[in-house]
């Protein structure tokens, strides 16, 4: 059996098909592409620093909490310790969640049991949470200040 010689061209199109339509489809899609680079250019988003600070970082400090409370169960598991089991991991719990606060807290004057000005308790650390938006806008000074009357205040 001879072997015939190749002839492929290397396009994906069988030989003598009308290609002027596959054509204007890849022209349409550069021509979108195109429109949506200009497009994401004209409008990065976020930088990364506020990415991070603002959502990334929310799954990496839940993990590190994660695993230091599965570092205090196996801890006092090995030798069975359920008294010091109970309150490592409830001042654990505790601490994560007030990092949690002191990280992303922020206060909403206009929610029901936010009324009144702000007080720091054990429960909500800072008004701002040091990751977030409002935290920056009040280091760089252009966060208002809420010295105006309420809407409760009238309803």
């Amino acid at each position: 059996m001879p072997i015939s010689p190749r002839t492929d061209t290397g396009s994906d199109e069988p030989e003598g098909a009308d290609t002027s339509a596959s054509f204007s489809s890849r022209v349409a899609q550069a021509d979108a592409f195109e429109k949506s680079r200009a497009e994401a250019l004209a409008d990065p988003g976020p930088s990364w620093r506020d990415w991070f600070l603002y959502h990334a970082s929310k799954w990496w400090v839940a993990l590190g909490f994660f695993i230091v409370d599965m570092w205090i169960l196996l801890t006092f598991v090995a030798p069975f310790n359920p008294v010091a089991l109970g309150l490592s991991l409830a001042a654990a719990v505790y601490l994560e969640f007030l990092a949690y606060r002191f990280l992303w807290y922020r206060w909403d004057p206009e929610n029901a049991k936010d009324v009144g000005p702000f007080q720091a308790t054990f429960l909500r650390p800072r008004k701002y949470g040091i990751w977030t938006p409002e935290a920056d806008q009040l280091k760089r000074g252009e966060m208002p200040a809420n010295t105006g009357p309420r809407r409760e205040d009238f309803l």
